[in-house]
């Protein structure tokens, strides 16, 4: 029982009968007539002429278009040639005609370095039409800049610019009166409006009222100016009572009007022959004055003035009777600070000739505070 296991034969499945090393499957018959082609050489003879056909078919086609690429090149067109020549002598010629300054020649320099790069880029592509567009465009960018050249030249062309060296000394409370001036009129110089009428002191006096007395009061009978009269000009013009009114010579032509500071006011006449109006008496006295910098204006007492750049000096007309021109002058020596001013309009406005031109009314100043 515990010895060896008896072997147990498993039962043999039935005997199959042997065969040959290679086994033969036969074709059915109806596949016979297939591998008869098959087995014949025709065919495989016929496949591999066509194929060394067409082999030898694109070789020679291949060899053909290689030999293609390899032949000479047609002749290059000659149209770059003929647009470099025009696009140099066209920039050349802009640029010799505009050579008028060092400007105009730096601006050209570069317009000129300018064709070169579009000439180089123009052989690296290739393209004649680019070449053309570019010597157009170039000619077109240089007569442009050429225009706005000469364009900003005289837009900057300088011009004369009145000459004011000089500027009001101290006017402590803005009145329009300097200092020095609100002493002359007895005004007070912390005061704007020292008789309270709602007026500035220094206007008043401009526009020949008392600033002392409100109401309309004149300065001429206020006591604080003089009036003088030229018995052979027959003019008369008002002067600071405390100033001195002294006569060139016997003519009584030029007559000064002397502070104490070493300023004055003078009064010239002048003859008008012809009877010319201002701008032409002017123009024939100075030939190269710049009427640009004149100013013009009428008087209080109706006369045309004519103001020079510097309003230092008023150049006056009768337009009834124009064959004398006044010219009414503050001179303030080398002074860069003066003090007078407003009493060198007060005597510009007070100039009248003793036939006064008619409707000339005395009127209140209208500048209120």
């Amino acid at each position: 029982m515990f010895g060896k296991k008896p072997e147990q034969k498993l039962p043999q499945a039935e005997a199959k009968p042997k065969f040959e090393p290679y086994e033969i499957h036969v074709m059915p018959t109806k596949f016979h007539k297939y591998l008869g082609v098959k087995r014949g050489g025709l065919g495989k003879i016929i496949l591999i002429g066509l194929s060394i056909l067409f082999v030898l078919g694109g070789t020679a086609l291949g060899a053909l278009y290689y030999l293609n690429l390899l032949g000479p090149k047609p002749a290059a067109q000659p149209v770059l040639n003929l647009n470099q020549p025009v696009n140099v002598n066209l920039n050349q010629n802009v640029n010799q005609a505009n050579a008028n300054a060092n400007l105009n020649q730096n601006q050209n320099i570069n317009a000129n370095l300018n064709v070169n790069q579009n000439e180089n880029l123009n052989v690296n592509l290739n393209a004649n039409a680019n070449a053309n567009f570019n010597a157009n465009l170039n000619l077109n960018q240089n007569i442009n800049q050429n225009a706005n050249l000469n364009l900003n030249t005289n837009v900057n062309a300088p011009s004369a610019q009145p000459v004011i060296t000089y500027k009001s000394s101290l006017d402590s409370d803005s009145d329009g009166l300097t200092d020095v001036e609100e002493e002359i009129y007895g005004t007070e110089k912390r005061k704007p409006d020292t008789d309270g009428d709602g007026y500035l002191d220094g206007a008043e006096v401009i526009n020949l009222f008392n600033p002392k007395v409100g109401g309309g009061a004149l300065l001429e009978t206020s006591g604080l100016v003089n009036k003088y009269s030229n018995p052979l000009f027959n003019y008369e013009i008002l002067q600071p009572s405390i100033w001195l009114a002294k006569p060139n010579d016997e003519s009584l032509r030029e007559v000064i009007f002397q502070s104490s500071t070493g300023e004055y006011v003078e009064v010239l006449v002048a003859d008008n022959p012809d009877k010319l109006d201002l701008v032409q008496w002017y123009l024939l006295e100075s030939p190269a004055a710049d009427l640009n910098q004149l100013q013009k204006e009428t008087t209080k007492n109706g006369y045309q003035a004519l103001i020079s750049a510097d309003h230092l000096n008023y150049y006056l007309i009768d337009t009834q009777n124009p064959d004398k021109v006044y010219v009414i002058t503050y001179n303030i020596g080398d002074k860069k600070e003066v003090n007078f001013l407003t009493t060198f309009l007060m005597m510009k406005n007070s100039f009248k000739l003793i036939s006064q031109p008619a409707g000339t009314v005395e009127t209140q100043p209208q500048n209120p505070l």
